[in-house]
């Protein structure tokens, strides 16, 4: 069973995806695979964007974060760059079979939910995203209220989601709600 879970930036997805793993699902975080595909795709990377996005031999996550998020044109060339290897890696890992479960915020602009058996949607408000994100990146307000306007809302891709679970009250609530769902798509109730 493969089970994908999108939401904004600073959503909770990894506290959804901390209860599958908890739960015996293999997790496939396509965020790290975005880390990979920097060095991967390296040189094509430094032909789009130049050198002064490399710090000690490396493409820096936030100097190029800084140029594609605020400009669509950019980040578009970014992910015609990236997202074709990051596909081809999600692809590679969940074909072994078993139990997995995807968190990518990106999940339905990359295609991936196509792979899911069931596509978890965690709503939050933005005001609560920007503040996740001041505190647990260091970034500022501006900073995170670019990286969420660069994504399509929830609500736009809703004929995608299964679940759309809420993570605006307590984070036991939350965690509650993540594992009553595990039980029920075990049960084959969703």
């Amino acid at each position: 069973m493969i089970v994908g879970i999108t939401g904004m930036y600073c959503s909770g997805k990894n506290e959804a995806v901390r209860v599958f793993e908890s739960e015996g699902f293999r997790v496939v975080d396509v965020d790290v695979i975005g880390h990979l595909a920097l060095e991967v795709k390296k040189n094509e990377i430094l032909d789009a964007f130049g050198g002064e996005i490399l710090i000690e031999g490396r493409v820096d996550r936030k100097s190029l974060g800084r140029i594609v998020f605020k400009d669509p044109d950019k980040r578009r060339t970014l992910e015609r760059i990236v997202h074709p290897w990051m596909i081809k890696e999600v692809k590679r890992i969940v074909g072994v079979g078993g139990d997995f479960v995807i968190n990518a915020a990106l999940l339905i602009e990359m295609c991936l939910h196509v792979l899911c058996n069931y596509v978890i949607g965690i709503e939050v408000s933005e005001k609560i995203a920007v503040e996740r994100a001041m505190k647990r990146d260091g970034i500022s307000e501006q900073e995170a209220r670019m990286r969420i306007a660069s994504q399509i809302p929830l609500k736009e891709k809703l004929h995608y989601v299964d679940k759309v679970i809420e993570n605006t009250s307590s984070l036991e609530y939350f965690l509650n709600e993540v594992k009553d769902f595990i039980s029920k798509i075990r049960r084959g109730n969703s």
